[in-house]
């Protein structure tokens, strides 16, 4: 299934290169030095209660121009911070709360792909743009976390695949974003800009990308 999904967006690439020969091929590098998870985000996770935070990395490359819009396919990494937890099954029983406690630990993190765009609202001077940023991809958790479970019984602690933490999937996790975002072009071809917005697993409280557009 992941051959056809990546098949498929390098086709999608392929057609929207040949859509504007203006266009310019370029790099894209954004951090992400905190994120975490917010409203909404529970349901989604199948969880009770979900508390995680972290960092995140991209890299990859873009096709725009200067002073519009531009896409392209990055590899992320997602950093969990340890202790970042994940709640699930929770009830009221004899023994006060029982259900399903997951907790991550040093090395907890997950990689993937993302198709992303920026479309600018507005730009002022051809210097300054205003305009929204749109991902959607693929991830794998990697690591362990710690995993407790609390039963009427007694309680049964043991490290475990941090896939868990998705339940949903335990493999594979749907990445998405949507953010606002405010763009400097500092010389021709070099722009850095600045974003928050919601995000699955998170919402990204700080992100900054940097890109370069490669004179042709």
């Amino acid at each position: 299934m992941f051959r056809r999904i990546m098949l498929g967006v390098i086709g999608v690439l392929a057609l929207a290169s040949q859509v504007n020969a203006q266009d310019k091929w370029g790099v894209n590098v954004a951090l992400t030095p905190s994120w975490q998870s917010g409203p909404g985000v529970s349901a989604l996770f199948g969880a009770n209660q979900t508390d995680l935070h972290g960092s995140a990395v991209r890299i990859g490359f873009v096709r725009g121009v200067d002073v519009d819009g531009d896409w392209g396919l990055s590899f992320v990494n997602t950093t969990f911070a340890p202790n970042s937890t994940v709640d699930t099954d929770v009830a009221s029983c004899s023994r006060g709360t029982c259900g399903t406690f997951l907790r991550t630990v040093d090395k907890t993190h997950m990689t993937g792909f993302e198709f992303h765009q920026f479309q600018p609202l507005r730009t002022w001077r051809e210097r300054v743009q205003l305009g929204l940023i749109g991902g959607v991809g693929l991830g794998w958790i990697h690591g362990q976390v710690q995993k407790r479970t609390v039963t009427e019984a007694g309680d049964v602690q043991v490290s475990t695949d941090a896939g868990e933490l998705y339940p949903p999937s335990k493999s594979v996790v749907p990445l998405v974003r949507v953010e606002l975002a405010v763009a400097g072009i500092i010389v021709p071809g070099f722009k850095i800009r600045a974003s928050g917005g919601f995000g699955m697993p998170g919402y990204h409280t700080f992100n900054i990308a940097f890109v370069y557009l490669i004179a042709q």
